[in-house]
């Protein structure tokens, strides 16, 4: 309204926010965890397994429809999440509200395909058929109502407990994407836009303290190289 000429909060100094220790799941640990879900719960599976190679979140990949998958391109749009409020399911835009696109692996895209068509074929059963809109993780008969995120996490803490692995949360599975990918070498500008971040800044921000993992590895490439020089060096004279 124009009363005040400054903003006294920007005097103000902001506490410092201590970095959460992350503890992501290592990939045998993952590969656990999906081959449980397939014996116990074949839907949960193909969520653990889009989960570990998107990094999406959770409210994401629930919101995830039939006409997001490009399968024959290897490719998930992202454009939507489902949160739950006041008992509600409500679909909205990402969190940075980016829409994105994600390339996932053939076998990925193998196992998705089988889903959609296990959930053709139990709706056939009962003399029904899925929706051309219809949610890919869904209970509904029509896919017409996607899971509930409460749901999920709660199925996926007890499959955890199942399969007796401890401290792992379903965001968790992020930050095994994250972390994998940055230690394995994959530029940071890559990695955020793979988990929607806005910018690489903010992904190196949470994962820095796994950098150093790939550093050394880039101090090895670069001994290596000079080693190689310094040899041939050695030969030519």
């Amino acid at each position: 309204m124009g009363w005040l000429s400054h903003n006294p909060a920007l005097d103000a100094s902001p506490p410092k926010v201590p970095h959460r220790t992350l503890t992501p799941p290592t990939p045998s640990e993952v590969v656990k965890l999906f081959k449980l879900a397939q014996e116990t719960d074949p839907q949960l599976a193909v969520f653990v397994m889009l989960a570990a190679s998107t990094g999406a979140r959770r409210g994401e990949l629930i919101a995830l429809r039939r006409g997001d998958m490009k399968l024959e391109r290897g490719v998930v749009n992202i454009e939507r999440g489902v949160v739950l409020a006041k008992k509600v399911l409500i679909e909205q835009g990402t969190k940075t509200h980016q829409a994105r696109r994600v390339t996932i692996d053939s076998e990925t895209s193998s196992t998705l395909r089988d889903h959609l068509q296990r959930q053709d074929e139990q709706a056939r059963s009962i003399g029904t058929s899925m929706r051309r809109d219809a949610f890919v993780f869904t209970h509904a008969v029509d896919g017409s109502v996607p899971l509930r995120p409460d749901s999920t996490t709660r199925a996926f803490r007890s499959l955890c407990s199942r399969a007796g692995i401890q401290g792992v949360r379903l965001h968790d599975l992020r930050h095994y994407v994250a972390t994998r990918l940055l230690t394995s070498g994959i530029d940071a500008r890559t990695v955020a836009g793979r988990l929607g971040h806005r910018n690489p800044s903010t992904t190196l921000d949470v994962y820095s303290h796994f950098v150093p993992e790939s550093d050394k590895s880039a101090a090895e490439t670069m001994s290596s190289l000079f080693s190689s020089a310094m040899k041939e060096t050695d030969l030519g004279t």
